[in-house]
């Protein structure tokens, strides 16, 4: 298949949709190699589009208010846009098997109907609630339909743009991290902007926010990221790195252990802003927090990290340790219990020397 034929896809959703009303704010977090196409393609309806290798497609809809509690009306509609898609794609598209309903990593519940050309699986059709019971319409056009289903409706994305959830699991875009909400901790959506720089995962408490970024390509050495941490603090505050905390750790239930660094931010009298960096398997995550006591945030969020669904455990386990040197507080506490001993060594010598002065001789 190729992109030709893949846009003819997407463009042959026109001919199966109608007016519908629109449905909450969907966005996606692709996998690598898929680029979107949302502004070139004119289908009614259509909330987005990304175009895959070798032609593959992937694209969301919004649908008619079809009851999806109504499998015979769901399954109806999908042979609909079936339809609609062999017509404007020219290639005979024919269902292959029963409809059926899928849960997927993102806690969405697809219901989805498969279909082949000439034999082979091709194209799967799914449905699923957008919020409000506003139904989506999802397309995705592959060699490997079945394998590719997870990676893109799995990590679409509902709600709208920093909403703010209180109660729940928060999971990260990628499916690696989670963490459960409530005593404190909220999760915010990421915004537009946000994302396009790859913030997974926004928590709040306190006043304050810990922002985690993914870092797929970076290369910098995990051993490097104590200084990194470190010059992103005094950097973003414009403060010499001599006011900088030592680094410091934040171990997570999740298994891998962060570094991060912080000071006060100048003019204030309770703003902290701090910087981290959490490994994880063959790639990491930067941490920035920002507010009252943003380092104690940052500590008990990744405390309450725990594993996402997407995420390998062995994989994690396996995550480079970032190696803390003891910070100048700790450094200075052995010097103070060095000296407390000298000093109770001194006081023995000197009460052993008073004893042994009034001894008769």
């Amino acid at each position: 298949m190729n992109a030709a034929r893949a846009l003819t896809i997407l463009l042959g959703l026109s001919a199966a949709l109608k007016a519908a009303p629109p449905a909450s704010p969907v966005w996606l977090d692709p996998p690598p190699g898929w680029i979107d196409v949302t502004a070139k393609t004119t289908a009614k309806g259509l909330i987005l589009a990304y175009q895959g290798p070798e032609g593959s497609s992937f694209a969301l809809a919004r649908m008619p208010a079809v009851p999806l509690d109504n499998p015979a009306a769901v399954r109806s509609y999908l042979v609909h846009v079936l339809a609609g898609l062999r017509a404007g794609s020219k290639r005979d598209y024919r269902v292959a098997g029963r409809l059926e309903t899928r849960p997927l990593r993102n806690g969405i519940s697809a219901q989805i109907l498969r279909a082949e050309l000439a034999g082979k699986p091709r194209l799967i059709l799914a449905v699923f609630d957008g919020g409000g019971g506003r139904p989506v319409l999802s397309t995705l056009s592959s060699a490997a339909p079945e394998q590719m289903l997870t990676p893109l409706l799995g990590s679409v994305r509902l709600g709208k743009a920093g909403e703010v959830r209180s109660e729940g699991t928060a999971r990260s875009a990628d499916g690696q991290l989670e963490l459960a909400l409530g005593g404190g901790l909220r999760s915010r959506e990421a915004l537009p902007d946000e994302k396009s720089h790859g913030l997974v995962l926004a928590v709040q408490g306190s006043g304050a926010e810990v922002r985690l970024f993914k870092l797929s390509e970076d290369d910098v050495q995990p051993r490097e990221q104590i200084a990194v941490v470190r010059a992103t603090v005094a950097d973003a505050l414009k403060i010499s790195v001599a006011d900088v905390s030592p680094a410091l750790e934040a171990a997570t239930s999740a298994g891998p252990t962060a570094v991060y660094a912080w000071a006060k931010v100048p003019g204030s009298s309770d703003l902290r802003f701090a910087a981290g960096f959490l490994p994880w398997g063959y790639w990491g995550y930067s941490i920035l927090a920002q507010g009252p006591m943003a380092d104690e945030l940052l500590v008990g969020a990744m405390a309450a990290l725990k594993q996402g669904p997407s995420a390998v455990s062995g994989l994690v386990a396996a995550s480079p340790r970032v190696e803390v040197e003891p910070g100048s507080s700790h450094k200075l506490l052995k010097r103070a219990f060095a000296l407390g001993v000298l000093l109770v060594l001194a006081a023995f010598v000197w009460s052993r020397g008073r004893k042994n002065a009034n001894l008769p001789r």
